[in-house]
């Protein structure tokens, strides 16, 4: 069974973020008219993906703007979300 996080302020619940270090490829660089290097083509930014980053940090942040309260996660996060009830996890499925 589960339970929410809670605020330990406040006690609302609670949303986890994390900082990471990571790359982006822009791909080909050009050099503007006015001095600042760009990417070539960016029609949209290149996605932070689990391939090029690497999670330094792991926050609960409070979900109430009254509170705002944030915190370094102590616990060990786990990015994969709880199975619905009633739903196999792994093993046989047969």
């Amino acid at each position: 069974m589960s339970e929410a996080l809670k605020c330990t302020r406040c006690g609302s619940r609670v949303a986890i973020c994390e900082t990471v270090e990571g790359w982006l490829d822009w791909g080909l660089a050009v050099l503007g008219d006015d001095g600042v290097v760009r990417p070539e083509r960016c029609e949209h930014p290149p996605p932070v993906m689990a391939d090029n980053s690497t999670p330094k940090a792991t926050y609960a942040v409070c979900d109430n703007t009254r509170c705002g309260h944030r915190w370094k996660l102590r616990r060990r996060f786990d990015s994969a979300s709880l199975p619905a009830d009633g739903e196999q996890t792994g093993g046989d499925r047969g």
